[in-house]
């Protein structure tokens, strides 16, 4: 046992450093609602948060960390969505989106993209051709061929299909990893503190295409009726688990925005100290965010700074300290998501 935690460690180690070089082949910086720096942030939130789970759900830990890992490894082969004359996205017949296909850098490539050219997984759904590539990767690894297929039908599994499909969808529900891998994946981009943080990626950018800068006041705008919108994932949850930790994470959207709201009543000092300031820092860096290092920069360096500014603060000194405590608040709590805390 302690041979192979020690051989999964050295594995996972490499396969984490290979997500990552695969996921920068791509020289687009944006496709759609992500960017060149979410796919591998997410990729590894959605692995703590799916550990996290899991622990309390019962779930083979091992073979859910190597699927939660390599589950989006193909999908940057995704480019734009595909529309309908309508504009309407279209879907296959279980129900998930279909891509134009995005190639990698000519000049670039590794085992992924050789893998991916040698099957022939063009136009495939990422988590059909995740799952040939992520088996024929981890046997390379020396890893036993029934070990390598339960991953790989885990990552294959991950998505959840549309009731039609009856076997895709007996699939999807007998296998557990697979179901928390999902529901962790839906967290991640729709609910709570990070998915706050991508609709400040999001909104920033095609704001800033649409009139060459960004406001945050108009951004403000638009975050009540986000937050309603984003209730409806909350259902979609398949474990117990992954129920508590939606509606935590919804709630604490919810606990966030009433304290904007209080910030705007001394908008222009918050700004400056509040969780207000920290937003703007973060619309600030909407061309590729980095949730890790935007996160790491808050606590090192934007804090810092303004515990020394409040020496200067005279008559509103107290609330100026009450707005940095907010600001420390929220990037405590974005932290702790990030970790995948509940």
């Amino acid at each position: 046992m302690a041979n192979e935690q020690l051989n999964d460690a050295r594995i996972l180690s490499e396969l984490e450093n290979l997500v990552k070089e695969t996921f920068m082949l791509w020289d687009e910086k944006r496709v759609g609602f992500s960017w060149r720096y979410y796919f591998f942030n997410h990729t590894l939130r959605v692995r703590n948060l799916s550990l996290t789970i899991g622990r309390q759900e019962g779930a083979d830990l091992r073979k859910m960390e190597y699927a939660a890992l390599l589950h989006d490894i193909t999908k940057r082969y995704d480019g734009q969505f595909l529309t309908d004359k309508d504009g309407k996205r279209v879907i296959n017949e279980d129900g998930f989106w279909l891509n134009e296909m995005l190639m990698p850098n000519p000049s670039k490539s590794n085992i992924i993209t050789q893998l991916f050219e040698e099957n022939n997984l063009a136009y495939k759904i990422h988590n059909e051709s995740g799952a040939v590539i992520a088996s024929q990767l981890l046997k390379r690894y020396g890893l036993p061929d029934d070990f390598c297929a339960s991953v790989a039908s885990t990552i294959a599994s991950h998505l959840k299909p549309n009731e039609s499909s009856t076997e895709k969808v007996k699939q999807f529900r007998g296998n557990l990893e697979a179901r928390i891998i999902y529901e962790a994946d839906t967290i991640d981009s729709n609910l709570g503190m990070i998915a706050f943080f991508r609709n400040i990626g999001i909104h920033t950018y095609f704001m800033v295409e649409r009139n060459g800068s960004y406001d945050l006041k108009q951004y403000l705008e638009g975050i009540p009726k986000w937050l309603d919108m984003k209730q409806d994932f909350l259902p979609s949850m398949q474990t117990e688990t992954g129920r508590k930790v939606g509606e935590a994470r919804q709630n604490r959207n919810w606990y966030i925005w009433h304290q904007i709201e209080k910030e705007k009543e001394n908008f222009e000092l918050n700004e400056i100290y509040g969780i207000l300031g920290v937003v703007k820092y973060f619309m600030s860096c909407y061309d590729d965010p980095s949730l890790s290092e935007q996160v790491a920069y808050v606590e090192s360096e934007w804090i810092p700074e303004r515990k020394d500014m409040l020496a200067n603060e005279n008559s509103k000194k107290e609330l100026a300290q009450q707005g940095l405590d907010r600001a420390i608040e929220f990037n405590s709590l974005l932290a702790k998501e990030v970790a995948g805390e509940i």
